[in-house]
């Protein structure tokens, strides 16, 4: 057998690159250490991080981001990892411990019975599509596994469409905007990790609430449709609260409003004469329910914007009137 002398130099540099996830030094001088990701935030009940959790007990899903500053640099730019889940005790992740990191979330309540699950876009495996889609594929399987390294990340999570559970062979078409699922966002601070070390996510409840009441309608129709989200024609109704995610999640996050635009179209039976239209905008704001109220005057001469924001904590009342002169009068009480 023939013997090979490796220089000193070289079987050092041979020893600095290797590394592996249990611990040993890395060519860097970093570590591979396990972490927690520990979820609080606006639930109706607060997640517990219960060891016992069985996969499939939860009805929720969560996607999660992992970004990390791969040169170093303390910009956390380059997707790391990624996962979907239902089990919060499974949310363990290796990271390299001379690396920053940060973790994006968004939680859908109920994703299971809200969500549509299937083989999305002629896939040959059933998963979820919207907002649970990744940069290679519009549906994503739910694994309870944090996926490393191969460059796969969700492209869902800031954007408020979802295919919902009547969704039938979904496309990147009929997502439903603004869909009325109860979704929440979180984002981590930048995080270096130490051995058996907590990385804490705090979710924000990222919808809105409207409810849409028409009155005064004698005759004829009147046509009320709001952004995306809303669209109904005919006579009075009183219409139910409903939740609809922001379009872009992270400013409703960060406390943006969302605008939208309410038209209103009036057609009279008894002629064009009596034909009204208004639009206004409207703010929707995060954890608040809008009441529309909209009054047909009966003399015809107009309509009236009644708009009510009722708080989880606090009620603000905005009354708008709108008058036939094209005049806006807005009382608020109390102050936003």
């Amino acid at each position: 057998m023939r013997t090979v002398l490796i220089p000193a130099c070289l079987l050092a540099i041979c020893c600095s690159i290797v590394c592996c996830q249990n611990g040993k030094e890395t060519i860097d001088g970093g570590k591979y250490v396990p972490v927690k990701l520990n979820l609080t935030g606006e639930f109706d009940v607060l997640v517990e991080q219960d060891p016992l959790t069985k996969a499939g007990e939860s009805t929720d899903a969560y996607a999660i981001n992992v970004y990390y500053d791969k040169e170093g640099d303390g910009s956390a730019n380059d997707i790391y990892a990624y996962g979907l889940f239902d089990n919060v005790a499974d949310m363990t992740i290796t990271m390299l411990s001379n690396h920053k990191y940060k973790v994006y979330c968004t939680l859908v309540k109920d994703a299971y019975n809200s969500l549509y699950f299937g083989q999305a876009f002629n896939n040959s495996y059933s998963g979820y599509a919207y907002p649970f889609q990744t940069n290679t594929s519009n549906s994503t399987i739910l694994g309870n596994r944090f996926i490393i390294g191969d460059g796969t990340y969700f492209t869902g999570m800031g954007n408020g469409s979802a295919h919902i559970k009547t969704t039938t062979s979904p496309s990147t078409s009929n997502a439903t905007p603004n869909a009325s699922i109860n979704r929440f966002y979180g984002v981590s601070a930048l995080y270096e990790p130490i051995p058996n070390g907590t990385i804490d996510i705090y979710l924000k409840r990222v919808v809105y609430g409207a409810k849409f009441i028409v009155s005064g309608v004698r005759e004829g129709l009147l046509n009320v449709t709001c952004g995306d989200f809303y669209s109904r024609s005919g006579g009075n109704y009183e219409g139910t609260p409903t939740i609809y995610t922001f379009t872009n999640v992270t400013q409703g996050y960060n406390g943006t409003p969302q605008v939208n635009t309410v038209s209103l179209t009036y057609t009279s039976s008894r002629g064009s004469l009596w034909n009204i239209s208004k639009t206004q905008d409207v703010q929707f704001k995060r954890n608040v329910m809008t009441t529309v109220n909209i009054t047909l005057t009966p003399d015809l001469s107009g309509l009236l914007f009644d708009l009510t924001e009722e708080p989880f904590d606090d009620d603000n009342v905005i009354n708008m009137s709108i008058n036939t002169d094209g005049l806006i009068d807005i009382d608020v009480n109390p102050e936003s």
